[in-house]
Order: C-alpha cells, then sequence, then structure tokens
C-alpha cells in the first residue's frame, strides 16, 4: 500500500512539473522581435503565461534550439521559417505574421568601394537562409557572378570588428546592426526598401504542439501584440529604455533602425498571412531553388488550418 502511494505521488509531482513546464519561444537580436521581448521586461503579467521568451544572439542560435527540440516555436523570417521546414520535411506552421522588412536587412560596403570584375568580393553574412537569399538577390540585381564571391560565415556580433579590421568589404546583416556599421563609415548598397524584397517575420509553431498551445499563442497575438505596439507608438518610458538595452541602441539607432520595419497589427493578421502563404513563399522558394539553396522547399501552412 506504501508502495502504491509512493508510486502515485510521483506520478502526480511529474504531472505537476509537466503542467508548469513553459514553452519557449525563440528569436535572434533582430530590431523587429526585439519589442515584444520589451514587453515581457516590463509588463510580464500580459504575456501568455503558458508561454516563455529567449533572446539569442544569431540566425544560428536559434535554429539550432528548433533543431533539438529545445523550442517550441521561433519568431524567423519567412526565408529561415522555409528552411527548418524544409530540413524537417514539413514540421512547422505560421502563427502570426510580425513585421514586414522595408531596408532594416540590407548589405553595406566600404565608402570607397567600386565594382572590380577582378577582384574578389570578400562579404560576410551568417549562416542563414535569409543571409544568402539577400546575397543571392544583390548579385542577381547587380549582375554579379556568384563566383566571384568570397563569403566568410560570421556572427552579427563579430560583423563590426571584421569590417573595421578590413577583413571583409561587404557585410549581409539587419537591424540594429545596419546602424553600428554606418557609423563606422559602411555605405547601404543594397536593402529590401529599394528592392522590394518579400521579407517577414513571422512566428512559427511546431505542429504537433499546436493543439496545446493554440490558446496562449492566439492571446499572444491578439492581446500581447496589440499591447506592445500601443507602447511602441507611445514611446513609454520603461519600454523605451528596456527596447534600448535589449538592442544595445542608443536613442537615434533606435529610431532609425524602426522607421525601415512596417510591424503587421493583429487586425491585419489574416490579409497578411494570406500574402505570405500565396505571394511571398513560391516567390522565395523560386529563388532558393534557383539558386541552389535547397533542391525543393516545403511549403509552409498557417496553425490551425489542417484540423
Amino acid at each position: 500500500m506504501q508502495r502504491t502511494l509512493l508510486i502515485l505521488c510521483s506520478f502526480l509531482l511529474l504531472g505537476c512539473q509537466q503542467q508548469q513546464q513553459k514553452a519557449v519561444i525563440v528569436a535572434n537580436s533582430w530590431l523587429g522581435a526585439a519589442p515584444l521581448f520589451a514587453t515581457v521586461t516590463t509588463e510580464p503579467e500580459s504575456f501568455p503565461a503558458q508561454l516563455k521568451t529567449v533572446m539569442l544572439a544569431s540566425d544560428v542560435s536559434v535554429l539550432r534550439m528548433l533543431s533539438n527540440g529545445a523550442a517550441a516555436g521561433a519568431i524567423v523570417t519567412l526565408d529561415n521559417a522555409l528552411g527548418i521546414n524544409t530540413l524537417t520535411e514539413g514540421d512547422y506552421c505560421i502563427a502570426m505574421v510580425v513585421d514586414h522588412s522595408r531596408g532594416a536587412d540590407a548589405i553595406l560596403a566600404r565608402a570607397d568601394w567600386s565594382y572590380d570584375i577582378h577582384r574578389p568580393l570578400r562579404v560576410g553574412l551568417e549562416d542563414s537562409t535569409l543571409a544568402r537569399y539577400m546575397l543571392t538577390s544583390w548579385l542577381k540585381a547587380a549582375n554579379i557572378p556568384p563566383r566571384q564571391v568570397q563569403s566568410s560565415i560570421m556572427l552579427p556580433s563579430e560583423q563590426l570588428q571584421a569590417f573595421t579590421e578590413n577583413k571583409i568589404d561587404f557585410i549581409v546583416t539587419y537591424q540594429p546592426f545596419v546602424e553600428r556599421l554606418k557609423q563606422v563609415g559602411a555605405n547601404v548598397i543594397f536593402s529590401s526598401r529599394q528592392h522590394r524584397l518579400e521579407i517577414f517575420d513571422v512566428l512559427i509553431v511546431e505542429k504537433h504542439r499546436w493543439p496545446e498551445l493554440s490558446g496562449a499563442i492566439l492571446s499572444l497575438r491578439e492581446q500581447t501584440w496589440p499591447q506592445t505596439q500601443r507602447l511602441l507608438a507611445e514611446q513609454s518610458p520603461q519600454f523605451w529604455l528596456a527596447l534600448q538595452a535589449l538592442t544595445d541602441t542608443n536613442e537615434a539607432e533606435l529610431q532609425a533602425g524602426l522607421q525601415g520595419i512596417e510591424f503587421i497589427g493583429a487586425g491585419q493578421q489574416m490579409q497578411a498571412l494570406e500574402h505570405v502563404l500565396g505571394i511571398s513563399t513560391p516567390a522565395i522558394a523560386a529563388h532558393l531553388v534557383e539558386f541552389g539553396v535547397y533542391d525543393r522547399v516545403t511549403p509552409l501552412t498557417q496553425c490551425g488550418a489542417d484540423s
């Protein structure tokens, strides 16, 4: 009898621990995701109790946590979302469209750079689908042969030093790192604003976790996200300071960086999802296949659409 009670207590304790365990949502240090983290920092009661956010240093770290099952979802670019969905053969769905990059993703070059067909192009970039999409889009627009590129894989935190030490001539990056490079004389030569690239950030969730997490995710989308947008629009002092601290930017850098991001509100979600799934996804998939990033791309679906 005593042994039975001990076993029963063990199961009850295990059940409580599983109930208390939060589902992790990760993102990199992209400026578009930072406002949500600032809300979690300054108004934690507005964030769904079932979820936990973790900000990571790079796309590589985000994709690693998704790959090893340490995260149930992530805020990533559509390119990277298609990449992880392809590698997992369709394990993810899109729950929300967070933002549209309108200049916040860019390629920067030295101020004295001029094209020479006989010189290699030393390019620093992350090991991500988005970085490759940006690079190949620039090469295509500028009619530059890919064989001329000498790529160096590096984290966003390593880009500034590599640039100032003259180890590379070009950087493929995003805000807030664009502003930091501009401070040391780098010039934007290609961006998502000029060339209307289909760069959206989306919240993806593992399909098998969606039934369990749908209520919390929808609460994030319909309640926490509008609150975040209000705090952003009002530049609430505590929120604004948290945003600067999270992105390591000053007032001018933060304002400049945000100008290149269009945030998608709760009322725009259905229209944005239709655009992302019906227009952006086929265009990006075709580009990635054309440039040999993937042989084929596994498309994403809207979370809950199959249920």
